[in-house]
């Protein structure tokens, strides 16, 4: 009698767990879908607007619809509240206004997305993050990629692309076996066919004078290159790509902007030009530099560049002779060691101790002596020297001096956000024509990093136009 009492408490049970069972979950599952996603999509006028889409349903009336956004890899998300009437069914939409330089983004960006509704009851629906590719598809674009980078043109034949590739993979390479680092996210590179539609792609705040940009949060760089200017093509190329690169060895959450030397940074991007021997576009200015005993100090070139046009154009090729200086003398393995302390955020000459024994002070001697010069003055391999009542050479900071046709200029503007390198001047001008400082676009989401680097390529093509020479015009 007990065991049939028992048997039947127990069927007893199973069907009152499976009521409610039944009972519960239709609940559960109303609650999950009270908020239906009906579509999404968006489209895109290259910069001009990208405008999102999305139409979503519930029983209760849907009062809040929010688009987030932010640059895949990085980390800040922007959000913001799109546009619909209330209601149990709505069509929201949020554009994005591509024509304020804050929102601009550079062609190649990948932006993830996704929507969140609320509705009176407080139910919530995110959406799925879903990524748009943002190209400029006003031109038809030839490409050829790898797993390291990709890079498009449609002005010039294929040999016109496939030098331009080649080019770029040797730069890749030197950095990998020169400097220890290597790509980790594949970088993207856009050849325009020439200024102006370069300047078409750009931020409305570019300069008219400027011939690309390397937006280094994004992985990007712009060039304007006619088939006829690939020689200064490929040098602009290397330099640009070289500071994503080294941006991506080095990027951490304290240096910020600034976590290498201006001099390292430049220097880099300069010597990748040219593994050889310093450009012939500094070579000539760095060599009287040195004759003169007037180099600048490695703690000044620390520093943003100076704008006077022709102490630019020495610190670009002072920089790139002393990356080569230690690449000679210390070696890859020191430079790559370099290179990896910066990237856990030491200062300047913590990082130089550690990596090859010397701070800047005693670097920049070592850099002096092998080109015949004293030690710097006030510096302790110098005592001796300066109580000999050696000479101190002259540190320029500032503009001192005029240009002459003799000597290469550069132009320079210190950008907040994008590294500019301009084009071949094609109309002469005058080589001491006063720096000018262009207004820099920012990253679209406001609590995000800069999208580029501080400082741009120091690259100059000098061309003598009626007796003249004239530098190129550029801003960092």
């Amino acid at each position: 009698m007990t065991q049939i009492f028992e048997r039947k408490l127990n069927v007893s049970l199973i069907i009152f767990l499976l009521a409610a069972a039944l009972f519960i979950a239709p609940r559960h599952i109303e609650a999950q879908d009270a908020i239906q996603l009906v579509d999404q999509s968006w489209e895109s006028s290259f910069n001009q607007a990208v405008t999102f889409s999305a139409e979503a349903s519930s029983s209760a009336e849907i009062v809040d619809a929010d688009l987030f956004y932010r640059v895949v890899g990085q980390l800040a998300t922007s959000r913001n509240q799109g546009e619909f009437t209330p209601g149990t069914t709505v069509k929201a939409t949020y554009t994005i206004d591509l024509t304020e330089p804050v929102n601009y983004q550079p062609p190649g960006t990948e932006l993830e997305f996704w929507w969140k509704f609320v509705d009176a009851d407080g139910n919530e629906l995110k959406t799925d993050p879903e990524t748009l590719n943002y190209i400029d598809d006003r031109h038809t674009w030839e490409t050829l990629e790898n797993d390291r980078l990709t890079l498009g043109w449609y002005n010039g034949d294929n040999r016109f692309g496939e030098t331009l590739f080649e080019r770029a993979n040797e730069a890749l390479d030197t950095l990998e076996a020169d400097f220890g680092a290597s790509i980790e996210n594949p970088i993207k590179i856009f050849i325009y066919g020439n200024q102006q539609e370069l300047l078409d792609a750009m931020s409305a705040g570019a300069q008219e004078w400027t011939g690309g940009a390397a937006y280094t949060d994004y992985g990007v760089v712009v060039i304007g290159i006619r088939p006829d200017q690939l020689d200064w093509g490929l040098k602009a190329m290397t330099h640009e790509m070289s500071h994503l690169v080294i941006h991506q060895a080095t990027d951490n959450p304290f240096g910020g902007g600034d976590t290498l030397p201006r001099w390292l940074d430049e220097g880099i991007a300069v010597y990748n030009e040219n593994r050889a021997e310093l450009d012939e576009d500094f070579k000539p200015l760095f060599e009287r530099a040195v004759a003169n005993n007037n180099l600048m100090t490695l703690r000044t070139l620390s520093s943003p560049f100076p704008s006077d046009t022709i102490q630019a154009n020495l610190a670009y090729g002072e920089s790139g002779a002393v990356v080569k200086f230690m690449i000679d003398t210390y070696g890859p393995e020191a430079m790559a060691d370099l290179l990896a302390v910066f990237a856990e955020g030491a200062l300047y000459d913590e990082a130089l101790e550690q990596a090859i024994g010397l701070n800047m002070d005693q670097l920049d001697n070592a850099f002096r002596a092998s080109l015949g010069l004293q030690p710097l003055p006030g510096t302790e391999a110098n005592i001796e020297a300066s109580d000999a009542g050696q000479t101190e050479p002259a540190v320029v900071e500032e503009s001192q001096g005029e240009t002459s046709n003799e000597e290469p200029a550069v132009a320079v503007a210190v950008e907040a956000t994008a590294a500019v390198v301009s084009e071949p001047a094609q109309e002469a001008a005058p080589a001491n024509e006063p720096a000018a400082a262009e207004s820099a676009p920012e990253s679209a989401q406001s609590s995000g990093p800069l999208s580029a680097l501080p400082c741009a390529a120091g690259l100059l093509m000098t061309l003598a136009l009626g007796g003249a020479v004239f530098g190129w015009r550029l801003s960092r």
